[in-house]
């Protein structure tokens, strides 16, 4: 019975800290496109990419309301996709396993010329679907994330879909 207890301790223990991590993560910068990538080929899930400039507040308005929240609340990062943004231009991301880009030639690579530019990869960094380009109500994207992961699923030969109807988004992915 004592191990019993201390076993059911330790889990609600690592729930809680687990939960306590997630409600502090946020989008992050990408650094090692590679080991993403790798990661992504293994789940068969797409990797969002978000291309953003020090003064865009579209692009922190995204963040906060519309990626943070999908990254806290756990069901999206590593399962449904993985999401990355890029923003300082002078720093250099590990492209592949002999290769680093610097991150103003990777914008330059995708063509993100218009801050957001939010793009959907494979592991290979092969665009899966259509980019989603400057502004835009915010109320609606998160529905045309999941139409465009969708997409993605598709080519990717993932049976997984996302609902796309605002109404459907406050239920459990399925």
């Amino acid at each position: 019975m004592k191990k019993r207890i201390a076993f059911i301790t330790l889990s609600l223990m690592v729930m809680l800290g687990g939960i306590q991590h997630k409600a502090q993560a946020n989008l992050e910068e990408l650094t090692d496109f590679h080991w993403l990538s790798q990661q992504a080929r293994a789940a068969n899930i797409p990797i969002m990419l978000m291309f953003t400039g020090p003064h865009c507040e579209f692009c922190s308005q995204l963040e906060r309301t519309v990626f943070n929240p999908m990254i806290r609340g756990g069901m999206y990062e590593g399962y449904a996709l993985y999401m990355r943004k890029v923003s300082e231009l002078h720093q250099e991301i590990r492209f592949n396993a002999d290769e680093r880009i610097t991150k103003g030639n990777m914008m330059r690579m995708y063509r993100a010329d218009v801050t957001p530019t939010v793009i959907f990869v494979d592991w290979r960094g092969l665009p899966i679907a259509e980019p989603m380009i400057g502004s835009m109500e915010v109320q609606l994207y998160l529905g045309m994330v999941h139409q465009r992961l969708n997409n993605a699923y598709e080519k990717l030969g993932n049976p997984m879909r996302l609902p796309v109807n605002p109404d459907q988004m406050r239920r459990p992915l399925q």
